[in-house]
């Protein structure tokens, strides 16, 4: 005797209904009306939520499971991420996520220099919520000096790019003028007083200023892929706040090769000689090096001694601690660095000249200290850079 799947009881067809996808649902719907109320179960709808959008609480939405999957989690989940805006040579972060009743995006911005330990700036770009009667969600600007205003969320279907658009630029204009604008910008932005900045000749600032602003409030976005948890690895990847010089803290991504035997720190946010999305540092994780400190004392000794290396094979992991050393001839963007490191390799750096001209890679020493935080030695420049971890968004 054939047995019709809907003769078997209604918690053994939801559990069968679960491994089905939203648009097979969907097509179990049409068959009858039967199917189509066991298709709406609010238990099933909260699975698919979880599995297609990791995603399972709907506090704050006032909407069923079903509702919000198919209003809210079908037309923006993807959106739901970490995105770098096309900001010129500086790029950005921008981190979207789920809240109480509404979507929002966020601008990441590095702590101000050289505090490269502190937590990221963060400041609201856009929100999104559902509109009065229900229907659809609506976007809303969250910049500029006249609170929320319209603003429109576009992207491509593959979910690689997406592009927010303030409607009402006019909203971005000071009431106070352009130069109370630079004024307030660039305290936040240095956290000194106005006062101060032209006693620093920091043009560079102003070059910046004049570049994010100029562009209004328009993001098209390309999304930051994150890298999961690398076991073994000497450091885990993810981001880390790093010191620039006169460019300020900047965001690079570390990630490893699928050898896990280099690893390369990309810029997420870059500056005029080294833009957003180039290629800052590459370590090579084949050649470990163990240093006395009477061998750190200056660049010059660094560069001289034939510096000893681990065989490739050692385990990383159980290195003892080592002795840690700015060299006396380099000059510190970070104070007060670690004394001891649990790991040093052979690494480069990239250097260019303004507008990214005449790039080359600069030999330097990548030193990790812990879990969260290492530093690079660039020999060639004399100086030393400290990265810290962005600890708002852990590794996978």
């Amino acid at each position: 005797m054939t047995l019709n799947i809907l003769q078997l009881p209604p918690e053994l067809i939801a559990h069968v209904l679960k491994f089905l996808s939203s648009s097979d649902l969907a097509t179990v719907a049409l068959v009858s009306k039967q199917c189509r109320d066991l298709v709406s179960l609010e238990s099933l709808w909260q699975h698919r939520c979880g599995q297609d959008y990791s995603f399972d609480e709907v506090e704050g939405w006032d909407l069923t499971y079903k509702q919000f999957y198919t209003k809210v989690l079908h037309k923006f989940g993807n959106c739901i991420g970490k995105w770098q805006p096309e900001v010129g040579h500086y790029g950005g972060l921008i981190d979207i996520k789920f809240d109480r009743g509404c979507i929002k995006g966020r601008e990441c911005l590095p702590p101000v220099d050289p505090h490269v330990d502190q937590p990221l700036r963060i400041r609201p770009l856009f929100s999104m919520s559902m509109a009065l009667d229900r229907s659809t969600l609506e976007v809303f600007c969250l910049k500029g000096f006249n609170g929320p205003h319209k603003g429109q969320l576009l992207w491509r279907e593959d979910g690689s790019l997406l592009v927010f658009q303030c409607s009402e630029n006019n909203n971005h204009q000071h009431p106070e003028g352009k130069q109370k604008e630079f004024e307030e910008w660039l305290t936040e932005e240095t956290g000194r007083p106005p006062s101060e900045f032209f006693v620093h000749g920091q043009e560079l600032l102003l070059m910046k200023f004049l570049v994010t602003t100029q562009l209004g409030c328009s993001y098209p976005m390309m999304r930051i892929t994150e890298q999961p948890v690398k076991p073994g690895a000497p450091i885990q990847p993810g981001l880390f706040k790093g010191n620039y010089g006169g460019h300020g803290n900047e965001i690079i991504q570390l990630s490893y090769s699928d050898t896990e035997k280099k690893a390369e720190g990309r810029k997420i946010t870059g500056d005029p000689n080294v833009p957003a999305n180039k290629m800052s540092l590459q370590i090579d994780l084949d050649h470990p090096m163990i240093l006395t400190m009477d061998q750190q004392r200056t660049v010059e000794l660094m560069e001289e001694i034939d510096i000893p290396e681990l065989p490739p094979d050692v385990n990383l992991q159980q290195l003892p601690p080592q002795p840690f050393h700015v060299p006396d001839d380099c000059y510190e963007r970070f104070r007060h660095p670690p004394t001891v490191c649990r790991a040093r390799f052979h690494g480069k750096g990239q250097i260019a000249g303004h507008g990214f001209t005449n790039p080359s890679m600069s030999s330097g020493h990548f030193i990790i200290f812990d879990d969260h935080n290492f530093g690079f030695l660039w020999l060639e420049l004399k100086s030393f850079s400290m990265y810290s971890r962005v600890l708002e968004f852990p590794c996978l």
